[in-house]
């Protein structure tokens, strides 16, 4: 069951607090890697929601897996965001207070492969990043990626 999609039931598109990871996988040129948003149309982090029951780390493995095709043999957390500078507004009008637990994936497996919430997987270097989503431009500058 998708735990956003069930509270949006009763709630319609109203604010909710939105616990997820995002995921920070890097090539060995140290290039990051994005995706580009079907919901959004805009680049972003790998990541999302949790899941009842779910831990952030497993939220992390489950979401770069469905998300890229990856599997990461370890995670290292990196920070956690949350706050009002974290409010996103969906164009589709849903709006959420995002508290993401950000982690870095090492030594990644597998084949880059798209699910339905992606139109793109890409790698890019940090020094010619395409327009990101403002989480993800929130996260990459909290961290030091960006100036």
């Amino acid at each position: 069951m998708n735990y956003i999609k069930y509270l949006r039931n009763f709630i319609g598109t109203k604010p909710i607090i939105a616990p997820g990871s995002a995921i920070i996988v890097q090539n060995s040129e140290h290039e990051i890697l994005l995706q580009l948003r079907s919901d959004t149309l805009d680049w972003g982090l790998p990541g999302g929601g949790m899941e009842m029951g779910d831990t952030f780390e497993e939220t992390a493995q489950r979401e770069l897996f469905e998300e890229t095709g990856l599997t990461a043999k370890s995670l290292e957390l990196v920070t956690i965001v949350s706050g009002k500078e974290f409010y996103f507004k969906f164009p589709h009008g849903d709006e959420i207070y995002n508290a993401t637990v950000v982690y870095k994936a090492n030594n990644t497996e597998g084949t880059l492969k798209m699910d339905d919430e992606s139109l793109k997987l890409s790698y890019f270097p940090l020094k010619d990043l395409p327009t990101l989503n403002y989480t993800t431009m929130k996260i990459l500058e909290k961290i030091g990626y960006l100036p």
